[in-house]
């Protein structure tokens, strides 16, 4: 897949997953039955956190999001150890909107740019913009699947 079909891609997949959003009822958000570890809101900020460091720290070198809100869904967190109060859906669909934007200005037209320093972990070694927009896409499709069944059990358990 060509890097602009990869960035396309997360433009769609994007743009699905804010019409998901926008489309649910918050108070659905920090329902989390218990055969899930997190929440659809833990996954929706876990989505801009990871796309916030990928992309956006690796690509552009600035990083938009503030230590507090990475610290609340970083992987490894969960909401049972939240000590602040979580954004709302409405800040988390400005956030998924903002960053969309971001992409399309900040990244899309470096797509086929090398990167300086490959981005090396486990069996991944990303040497392209286009690379790591396209492990972005992995790691959104998983956690858009994981808020789609999430949704489903909960909207199961409560009929």
């Amino acid at each position: 897949m060509s890097e602009n079909a990869m960035i396309s891609t997360l433009n769609t997949l994007r743009r699905m997953i804010i019409g998901r959003i926008e489309a649910m009822d918050e108070a659905l958000f920090d329902v989390q039955p218990p055969q899930f570890n997190n929440t659809i809101r833990w996954n929706i900020g876990h989505i801009v956190t990871v796309q916030d460091g990928l992309v956006m720290k690796k690509v552009t070198g600035t990083p938009k999001l503030n230590e507090n809100f990475v610290a609340m869904f970083k992987s490894g967190t969960r909401p049972s150890e939240w000590t602040t109060t979580p954004p709302s859906k409405a800040e988390l669909l400005d956030l998924l909107k903002k960053q969309l934007n971001d992409l399309n200005e900040l990244v899309a037209p470096r797509a086929d740019e090398r990167l300086a320093e490959p981005l090396v972990f486990g069996p991944f070694n990303l040497a392209t913009v286009g690379d790591v927009v396209g492990f972005a896409v992995i790691h959104e499709s998983m956690h858009s699947a994981i808020i789609n069944s999430l949704l489903k059990v909960i909207n199961h358990q409560h009929q």
